[in-house]
Order: structure tokens, then sequence, then C-alpha cells
């Protein structure tokens, strides 16, 4: 045994149990007003937007700094109330302006204090919508664009502006993600049809070629998100061992497109919203056959669903974690939650599961010392999950032993 476990183990005989506070904490984003608010997505600066009560104004879009300081982004002319959707890494944010009559209007945020009506660039004749910008400043989303009578994808280049249909082969449809290489994600549909998902590469001469990802047959799917590494994530009946869908990964595979990522315990649906380049997803579950069912917000990290709602503590002010909507590349993840005053408040949990690969380090720092230590004690006394560390939901020696060898291990 190294002196490490020499250490723990005399530690683990000496100290008391304490009452350390435990790593991946839920943080609440202060909204701008007592009152509703939802975060959407956050950037590698650690950057939140969503949208937020603002006093006499009704919602309004914002945006969270890295220290948790939310700020109004302010509205186009003639909107009452406005949603902020994606920020990239340049602090360039899209959402939309809603006017009285309930026409949205695609919006850009540039960072610098200035608003683009990207509605008006891109000549839409009814509601438009963005879903995402990348670090090049491209924008995708929907809008009708073209003559039709349903929305479809849009493409819009901020340094050669112009309006492209991303779902070029359907009469309908949405593009709800863009990777740094330019590459697409969304779904398309036919009248009475479900939706297909779809993926869209550049092609070098100012179209896209269009690689099938969508499981043949009338099975419902939406690609919703793709990393720079390429992985699309979203959600699909194919495949789904319930009457609904499920959360999954497109893989391009002709003879196996989609891999089921399932769904939480005890529900039956489940939907895959963003994915970072370490290739963890996150998304909400619920039940589908039952009404009146608070979703639950959820991790995907090498190949487990984790509930979120796992991280709360008896007094927290969350009652539950409805929706993880966002996660950049340091897995900070933001989404909303039902309170336990019944308003809707957005969170934060910072560096989700950062210690996966060295599974000692409980409080997420890199480092291994007497408050791993110390915060093992305070989740084994509690039977927190945390301190299970042989995963067969009872708490004894076989614990203390696994953590001691975690932790006599190290780090990598």
């Amino acid at each position: 045994m190294n002196s490490n476990a020499i250490r723990v183990t005399t530690i683990l005989t000496l100290t008391l149990l304490s009452g350390t506070a435990m790593a991946q904490s839920v943080v609440r984003l202060t909204p701008l007003s007592p009152g509703d608010s939802y975060a959407e997505d956050i950037n590698d600066h650690g950057e939140v937007v969503g949208q937020s009560i603002q006093a006499g104004f009704g919602m309004a879009p914002v945006r969270w700094d890295a220290s948790g300081t939310p700020s109004n982004l302010g509205m186009l002319e003639s909107s009452v109330t406005g949603f902020a959707n994606a920020i990239n890494n340049n602090g360039e944010i899209v959402g939309y302006c809603e006017d009285s009559t309930g026409l949205r209007k695609a919006t850009l945020w540039d960072g610098r204090g200035g608003m683009v009506d990207i509605h008006a660039e891109i000549g839409s004749s009814s509601s438009s919508i963005p879903w995402h910008i990348n670090d090049s400043g491209v924008i995708v989303g929907q809008a009708n664009i073209s003559p039709g009578i349903f929305p479809r994808g849009f493409v819009w280049d901020q340094t050669n502006p112009a309006a492209q249909a991303g779902t070029d082969t359907y009469p309908g449809g949405a593009n709800y993600g863009v990777n740094n290489d330019g590459h697409i994600v969304g779904s398309g549909y036919f009248f009475g049809d479900p939706d297909d998902a779809m993926l869209a590469v550049p092609d070098g001469r100012g179209g896209y070629d269009y690689p099938l990802i969508n499981p043949l047959g009338l099975n419902f799917s939406q690609a919703r998100a793709i990393n720079n590494n390429g992985m699309i994530v979203g959600h699909s009946g194919y495949n789904s061992t319930t009457v609904t869908w499920n959360a999954c990964i497109f893989t391009g595979d002709d003879r196996d497109p989609v891999m089921t990522l399932g769904t939480l315990p005890n529900l039956d649906t489940s939907e895959g919203l963003d994915v970072n380049d370490n290739g963890v997803i996150v998304g909400y579950s619920w039940d589908g056959t039952a009404s009146g069912f608070v979703p639950h917000a959820w991790a995907w990290v090498d190949g487990t669903m984790h509930d979120l709602n796992e991280l709360l503590d008896d007094d927290s002010e969350f009652d539950v974690l409805i929706r993880a909507t966002g996660v950049n590349n340091n897995n900070d993840i933001v989404g909303y939650a039902l309170m336990d005053d019944g308003r809707i408040g957005a969170f934060l949990i910072e560096g989700f599961m950062t210690n996966a690969e060295c599974p000692a380090d409980l409080t997420g720092d890199g480092e291994l010392n007497f408050f791993d230590v110390s915060a093992f004690l305070a989740a084994f006394g509690e039977q927190d999950p945390v301190a299970d560390f042989d995963r067969n939901d009872e708490w004894n020696f076989f614990d203390v032993s696994a953590f001691l060898s975690a932790f006599s291990a190290g780090c990598p």
C-alpha cells in the first residue's frame, strides 16, 4: 500500500463524519426580476443565455456573464417579449423577438451592444426562429423564406448574407444545429408524415450534400445538435423499446443508423438536446403515457444516463430539474427547473462528471487530498449514492475499500 492509501486509511479511522459540501452543486442563475427564468445555452467562457422576467416588461432575452450576473439584451422595435436561444464563443447571441400579434422575428445580438434583424435580412413572410450559431457566425433556424405554407430550414452567413434552405428536399422543417465546419443538422417533413432527421454538409460549391442519417421507414426522428467531431444527437422512435421515442446518436451507418440512449427509470420518453466535444449529451425524460408528470433533466456520459436530480439535497431551493438544454466543453450544464415556490428557475451545474477518470476526486478540483476524504465521509454517513463506490445500493466496508483503491490509483 502506498503512502496515499496509508494516509487515507488513517484519516478514515480517525476522522469523524463531517458536513463538508459535495462537488457538483446546482446553482440558480439570478433572474432579472423575481419570477421565472430559463437558461438555454452556455459557451466555453461560461456565458449563459436564455430569458427572464423583467419587471413591467414581461419575458426578456438575457445573458448571464461568467460570474452569473444577468443583463437584458434588449429587443427589436415594437417587440413585447424576447428569447435568446444560443451563444457562440465570440459572445454572439441568436434568438427572437415577438410582437403583440405573435410574430416572431429572428434576431442577432452581436456581443457589442448591437442588434441585427435577421427576420428582415432573410425576407421571412411569417415567424422566423434561429436555433443556433457557430463560432464563424453562421446562423441556422426555421422560417418561411420561399413559397409554401410551411417554415423551412434557413442558413444565414454574416460574411456573405444569403438565405439558404438547409431542408431543400422537404417542403417543411427546421435547422437546429451547426458546428464549426458548417455541418447542419435538423429535421424535415412531408405533409402528414413524421419528421425525418437531416444532415447537410457544405459541398464546396456554395450548396450542400445531404448524407443519409435518417432510419428508413416512417419513424419520427429529429437531429438537434452536432459537435465539432461530427457526433449528431437528437431523438428517434427507431429501435425504441417504448411506444414513443428516445434520445439517440445518429451514427451515419446504413445498417445501424441509430444508437438509442434509452430513458430514465420508470419514464418512457426522452429527447437529446445538446452535445459537447467530449461526447457529453444533455436532455430530458418524461412519461409520455401519463399526464401531470414533471420531466427530469439528464446528462449522458460514457454510456450512462444520469438523472441530474440526484445532485439535489433536501434543503435545495430546486424542486425538480426539468430540462437540461446546453452543455459546453468544460462539461458545464444549463437548463431550467421547477422551484420549490412553484416558479421556473434557470440553473447551472459546473464541470459535471469532470472527475469521471478520477472517481476519488469528489471535490472535482483535479487533486486528491484530505478534502476528497472528508467529502467521501460525509456522503458515506448520509448514504449518498456518490459514496456507493461498488454501485450495489449499500454502504459498507466494500465502498470504503473501493474508495481507497481509487484514491491510491491517483488521477491520470
